[in-house]
């Protein structure tokens, strides 16, 4: 059996608490983490994280103690406290398989729980990893270590420069004690000589010697008062120095806390992030999905519709033939009475025969008429999907610049992330293109050959761009011109000899007459599409934000916009996936339920036909019997 040293524990120091709901529909403050903190401050956790799935409606919540040893001791508390209760982990394993569980089950989170499969192993995978207390001790020990050798680096430095100035001190003292030296002796020379020649008349030169005398002692003197300041202000400076490195040493420790809250605040909005992208894609691939429904069920209605079209034409003919067969064998005077009675049953037929046929007529009008209905409403329910995928690429652009500044925050303290940087990728082929709007490199590059000043040069071009944009929007500029061909109207192109559009040529040059013809070429073509006709106003010149495929410069579908991001939780996304993947399974066997049915149905429809072909025909040979005998 492994030594408690040998064990693997989730680093930082994890717990996890399970069964938290109890029942599929639990109460909403449970799914906060603030609650489970205070529900277990007593344990001081750091960070609470509530997980929970379909699959497994129990529920966890994973408890985080942090990186310290206090930590580790209160995650074994916990540990202690739930398998003395008799709820441990191994109690929530038997209960699983006994089929019932109640209250809340606890335990510390070990390398079982970091290689398992499901929701918890997952989670602690892409949070924490796997390390011995051993392990955990060595790390702080080298840490220790390398901080004290730094101090250790810094006290030796500061300890050789005060040897130096003890040993300045030393030797300036000893030259200074040499002077006094001298000068004691030579003032008992002085008194000696004095003592000698008192009775001498030698009265100048003893003053000049004792001028002399003073002279030597007042440089001593001064001398050795700027040693004594030089030597203070050493000291000074030394524990100026160690003052220094004190709080040098506070700060760093409390920006190293600021720098690791800084931190962990921005990877808490990059997840809350990523979890909005993921939310938004995920409403979008459901929408997405029941658009394609709909738009198969109403061109299969369309489909249909022509069909019943082209039947209800053929039916409006035959009706306007038998109604004409019908007042010609009114207005016939017949002759003989004993076939009077046989042409008014065939009279009473083809009436009856009329009133079927307007009946199904109306049917079909009706029927028409609510599949038309519902194709309207396909396409107001397309085009809404396609705007809200426009707002769901800006909001994406937004979140990756957000996701590019936390990335620069995590290189400065030398963090990598694996799933970041595809994250970051950015959208490069499909983009949101404003329709209409002028290019703005254009006129930039002119300015750029026209001005030195790169600050006027930019300031220039966009005071251009907005005065041609301005001029692209007007409604009551319209310079095109209708090309015939065998005096027959075919389409509109530009007219190059229009005033304004010479003027640009002259003044700005090519490059910028090819963006304004552009932008003048996207509006109309974009304002009379068959897509569009429900959503803008073609009487109306605007820049309109859509979908757009810069790689083949085309208008991108919605099935090629969703298939551009990519987010952090790349196994939540495939569990996504083979989820859809399910659901169109299931839909296309009810389709080719549905299709099995309407075979049927479609049998029963030809034969109804066929009977009914057989009744015309009958009439029509009736009518042409008439005819005959009309005609002898």
């Amino acid at each position: 059996m492994a030594s408690s040293s040998d064990e693997r524990y989730v680093w930082p120091w994890t717990g996890i608490v399970a069964n938290i709901f109890g029942k599929p529909k639990h109460e909403p403050v449970e799914c906060d983490s603030m609650y489970w903190l205070r529900k277990f401050e007593q344990y001081k956790p750091e960070e609470a994280y509530v997980l929970h799935c379909a699959e497994d409606p129990t529920g966890y919540v994973v408890l985080e103690f942090g990186t310290e040893w206090t930590g580790f001791s209160q995650m074994m508390k916990l540990d202690t406290d739930f398998l003395v209760d008799h709820h441990g982990k191994k109690d929530y394993y038997e209960s699983r398989k006994m089929g019932y569980s109640s209250g809340l089950f606890g335990w510390c989170a070990q390398a079982e729980d970091y290689n398992s499969e499901g929701l918890v192993g997952n989670f602690l995978r892409q949070k924490a990893e796997l390390k011995t207390t051993s392990m955990v001790a060595q790390e702080s020990l080298n840490e220790k270590t390398e901080t004290l050798d730094h101090l250790y680096g810094e006290i030796g430095s500061v300890n050789k420069k005060i040897s130096e100035m003890e040993s300045k001190y030393i030797e300036d003292y000893m030259s200074l004690d040499k002077m006094m030296k001298e000068i004691e002796k030579k003032r008992d020379l002085l008194h000696q000589t004095r003592a000698e020649d008192d009775h001498v008349n030698c009265a100048p030169v003893l003053k000049s010697i004792v001028m002399r005398g003073r002279e030597i002692t007042y440089k001593a003197m001064e001398k050795n008062k700027k040693l004594q300041q030089e030597i203070d202000t050493m000291n000074d400076e030394l524990d100026r120095w160690c003052q220094q490195l004190i709080e040098q040493e506070k700060s760093t420790i409390q920006q190293r806390r600021k720098f690791e809250e800084e931190k962990k605040s921005q990877m808490e909005s990059l997840i809350l992030a990523t979890e909005k992208q993921m939310k938004a894609r995920s409403d979008v691939l459901s929408l997405l999905e029941k658009h394609q429904m709909e738009k198969k069920a109403v061109s299969d209605a369309l489909l249909k519709l022509e069909k019943e079209m082209g039947n209800e034409q053929k039916l409006n003919l035959e009706i306007a033939e038998l109604e004409e067969q019908l007042k010609v064998l009114k207005c016939v005077n017949l002759e003989e009475a004993d076939h009077e009675n046989k042409r008014k049953i065939e009279i009473e037929e083809i009436e009856e025969k009329l009133e079927d046929m307007i009946f199904d007529m109306s049917v079909k009008d009706d029927e028409n008429q609510a599949l038309k209905k519902k194709v309207q409403e396909a396409k107001i329910e397309l085009e809404d999907a396609r705007q809200q995928i426009i707002k769901l690429l800006a909001v994406g652009t937004v979140l990756s610049q957000l996701m590019l500044s936390v990335q620069k925050l995590i290189e400065c303290i030398c963090l990598t992330i694996q799933e970041l940087p595809q994250f970051l990728k950015g959208v490069t082929k499909i983009q949101i293109k404003k329709i209409g709007e002028v290019s703005a490199r254009s006129f930039k590059k002119v300015c750029m050959n026209r001005y030195k000043n790169n600050k006027k040069a930019s300031s220039e071009s966009v005071k251009l761009c907005a005065k041609w944009q301005k001029e692209i929007l007007d409604s009551t500029w319209h310079p095109f011109k209708i090309v015939d061909v065998e005096g027959k109207e075919i389409q509109e192109e530009i007219d190059e000899n229009d005033p304004k559009l010479l003027s640009l040529t002259n003044d700005l040059g090519e490059e910028a007459y090819v963006a304004v013809v552009t932008a003048l070429k996207e509006l109309p073509e974009y304002h009379h599409s068959d897509d569009a006709e429900n959503t803008h106003n073609s009487s109306e010149k605007q820049v309109i934000p859509e979908i757009w495929d810069s790689q083949n410069g085309r208008r991108a579908t919605v099935t090629e916009a969703l298939n551009v991001g990519n987010g952090v939780g790349i196994a939540c996304m495939k569990e996504e996936t083979k989820r859809i993947k399910g659901k169109e399974k299931k839909i296309q066997m009810r389709k080719m339920e549905k299709e099995k049915i309407e075979g049927e149905n479609t049998e029963g429809e030809n034969t109804t036909t066929d009977k009914t072909q057989e009744r015309e025909e009958r009439v029509m040979d009736k009518i042409h019997t008439i005819m005959s005998i009309k005609r002898n």
